[in-house]
């Protein structure tokens, strides 16, 4: 019975779905296609807008059930996680731009080291997203057992 129970423990915490994933949305660089257009006589703000839209269009959010992951880059890729049981707090917020086109920011903070604050930022529906994290953040405490205490 014990091995069962062990069996069950180690399969809650297997990365075994993926459960949200989307890219950071072009809303971002608003500012940066209108002052390209503006100046599109000069090559440098061009190169720009460019630059920027495949660095967003490679900027890649993932949430698994154990997991968050960010990945981002054109040419050399970085993977960020952070453990969804390291999740303190979630927070929403916005650019107007952002809220026009129905994106926002979500901030997750968390205990982990390297990566205490992750912006996941210009995400469609950011509250329906905030409180997929929430749950998904309880689920995955409750299948390792973690409690949060603060002091």
């Amino acid at each position: 019975m014990a091995s069962t129970d062990a069996e069950q423990s180690v399969r809650a915490t297997q990365e075994t779905d993926t459960l949200w994933s989307e890219t950071e949305g072009q809303v971002v660089n608003a500012w940066t296609f209108v002052l390209a257009v503006a100046l599109c006589w000069l090559i440098v703000p061009v190169g720009w807008a460019l630059l920027r839209y495949f660095q967003t269009a490679n900027h890649h959010y993932t949430l698994t059930n154990v997991r968050l992951l960010e990945q981002r880059g054109i040419f050399v890729k970085r993977l960020e996680t952070v453990e969804l049981y390291r999740v303190k707090d979630l927070s929403v917020g916005g650019t107007l731009l952002q809220r026009v086109f129905g994106r926002g920011r979500v901030t997750v903070l968390s205990t982990d080291a390297s990566m205490p604050v992750l912006r996941l930022n210009a995400v469609s529906n950011p509250l329906r997203t905030a409180q997929l994290i929430r749950d998904t953040v309880e689920a995955c405490r409750a299948a390792r057992g973690v409690r949060a205490f603060d002091f």
